[in-house]
């Protein structure tokens, strides 16, 4: 793995006008011991790969798929044109042309099919890997019947990858709205629904004004962050860019962030009601278990963890620890990547009202042995490491 100076380096060249990069968020970029190559494992074109452990970044390559921007649980890479308000907006937009159907397709197909479907009705992509959880589910909040994500030859297609994430995502989504008692879904599928062929004028259809209510509030909040770029862009106003360096804060912590995404899942989550009391496997979450005899106090897990999903607690009676939110961990297992002593890991299930309810759960530690602070915790750091008295301190 590239040191953490490097890596902040290479990942620069990555911004254009389809990604937005913010390196800080990077969880190797936090801590060179972290091994996520997430983005470079599923990079469809060869802009980002490994080679002799080193990452190779060819910004020539990018075709702006938002693959890597999906599988990215940092969101250190975030997709443009579309962005995900764009993206849901067309979607919605669709959604309400196609009774209640949303159609996503490859540019490949669409090219294909060129003049044999209705536009209005389809919203294409660069690939389907663009396509992530926070879009379909905002997509059931807003009382979509079903999504299609319809694929072309992709099992020929150089960016075959794109795919294999669509159905992950897919995946991911289903077992949220089961859980959640939605009732759309999404599938990757080979050909265009019925619905999205090209007709004549049919006439007015009264039925469907209420499905039309319903998607015209979800577009007009779409629109209205849409709305907010376009704004700042026409006004000149100007993002604040990021720091270089991340500085630590008071807490000894580095500072944490919720991705936007993962916020606005939660979000429509919470939209749709309550989920059933049972346990769930997703990509997305994951439940950290420290074993409390291995664990040595030190805390890094929490030092360095993106969204604050591990977090420092002390109190006045001494007593000091961490405390584990399963609903702000992405999954970037970070954690157990750098944990000196093997003493976490990291479980696939969570419980699914957990998401929606702030639980926390709290692992108190043990004194160390030998503290931050003390003027001689070197010298003993160093004879309990050797197994040896005769360490002298000059």
């Amino acid at each position: 793995m590239s040191g953490m100076t490097s890596i902040f380096g290479l990942l620069e060249k990555l911004q254009s006008a389809d990604i937005s990069v913010h390196q800080n968020r990077c969880a190797v970029v936090r801590n060179r011991n972290v091994t996520c190559t997430r983005c470079a494992d599923a990079c469809t074109s060869g802009c980002l790969s490994y080679e002799d452990n080193e990452l190779v970044i060819e910004p020539d390559a990018c075709i702006g798929c938002g693959t890597c921007a999906t599988v990215c649980p940092t969101c250190a890479l975030e997709a443009l044109r579309p962005n995900d308000a764009e993206l849901l907006q067309s979607c919605l937009s669709a959604c309400a042309k196609a009774d209640g159907e949303v159609i996503v397709s490859c540019e490949q197909i669409l090219a294909a099919a060129q003049g044999r479907y209705d536009p209005g009705k389809v919203v294409g992509v660069t690939c389907l890997g663009r396509v992530e959880e926070s879009l379909l589910v905002a997509l059931a909040a807003a009382d979509a019947r079903h999504v299609s994500l319809v694929r072309a030859k992709c099992e020929q297609c150089a960016h075959a990858v794109g795919v294999e994430t669509a159905r992950l995502v897919c995946d991911t989504a289903n077992t949220l709205l089961e859980t959640w008692h939605a009732p759309m879904r999404a599938d990757v599928v080979e050909k265009f629904p019925s619905v999205a062929r090209l007709a004549g004028d049919e006439g007015y259809d009264a039925s469907r004004r209420g499905f039309f209510s319903s998607v015209r509030d979800e577009a007009k909040s779409a629109a209205a962050v849409t709305t907010d770029f376009a704004v700042k862009e026409a006004l000149g106003v100007e993002e604040q860019p990021e720091p270089k360096y991340v500085k630590v804060m008071k807490d000894g912590t580095l500072p944490h962030f919720v991705p936007d995404r993962r916020e606005r899942l939660l979000e429509s989550l919470r939209a749709l009601g309550e989920p059933e009391d049972v346990m769930i496997d997703t990509r997305l979450w994951g439940h950290v278990v420290i074993e409390r005899e291995e664990c040595t106090s030190c805390q890094m897990c929490a030092t360095f963890c993106p969204t604050g999903a591990i977090a420092k607690f002390k109190e006045a009676d001494g007593s000091f620890g961490v405390e584990h939110s399963p609903s702000l961990c992405v999954k970037c297992r970070c954690c157990t990547d750098i944990c000196p002593s093997d003493a976490l890991w990291l479980s696939d299930e969570v419980f699914a009202v957990d998401l929606l309810s702030g639980a926390k759960e709290r692992y108190e530690m043990k004194p160390m042995k030998n503290p931050p602070g003390n003027p001689h915790q070197i010298w003993h750091s160093m004879r309990d490491l050797l197994g040896c008295d005769q360490v002298y301190e000059r």
